[in-house]
């Protein structure tokens, strides 16, 4: 028990926390985020948006992301959030509607540096709709694992039309940026492929 603690303390010690994830990232189309120091902060971006604490690990099972509706909203829950992580900074980013997906860069033993595009948000979780290819991979390969994606038929839904040359575009700048760094663990959750264009939403940075 106490190696598998220790071990879960040593990759939360060293994965980035939120603003430090973010900075790594930002070459990335990424959704507009400010650190809240003041009132008027809270005014920055439309409603509805989220409040997020500036801490390592997954935000959401942390209680550290937290959506805000209106400027009350927003008071009250920038309150509880300094409340539970007096010691950390907070930051209000804004939202932006789309398919959920991950792409990541995972450190393998066997198959070294592995690309990772699959649906996100709790699908990640539950559904597990994902694929990998090593790296380096060309834009005909990246092309192929959203098509080898049981959900793909997601973005031809009735009505809608996802850009998915913009997502396959930040696919490629993330393994750019892959290559670019020493980076043992990547996980880009949830990224939003709009209608026309595709935003990194959250972060989380592990370097070698």
């Amino acid at each position: 028990m106490g190696g598998k603690l220790y071990k879960v303390l040593f990759v939360i010690y060293f994965m980035k926390g939120v603003i430090d994830s973010f900075n790594i990232v930002k070459d990335l189309p990424m959704a507009r985020w400010k650190v809240v120091t003041r009132h008027e902060d809270l005014k920055m971006f439309e409603f509805p948006y989220f409040l997020k604490a500036d801490v390592s690990g997954h935000k959401t099972d942390l209680g550290a992301v937290i959506r805000c509706d209106n400027l009350d909203d927003a008071e009250k829950k920038l309150r509880e959030l300094h409340k539970k992580f007096p010691k950390n900074k907070i930051i209000a980013q804004e939202t932006f509607e789309g398919v959920e997906m991950i792409v990541g860069i995972k450190s393998d033993e066997v198959f070294g540096k592995l690309l990772v595009v699959g649906f996100g948000g709790i699908f990640a979780e539950v559904k597990k709709d994902v694929t990998f290819r090593s790296l380096p991979v060309s834009e005909a390969e990246i092309k192929g694992m959203i098509l080898d994606l049981e959900g793909k038929d997601v973005f031809r839904v009735r009505g809608k039309s996802y850009d998915l040359g913009k997502f396959v575009i930040l696919i490629e700048e993330v393994v750019r940026l892959g290559a670019r760094l020493d980076i043992k663990e990547l996980d880009l959750n949830p990224v939003i492929v709009g209608e026309k264009r595709s935003l990194v939403i959250d972060a989380r940075v592990e370097l070698e």
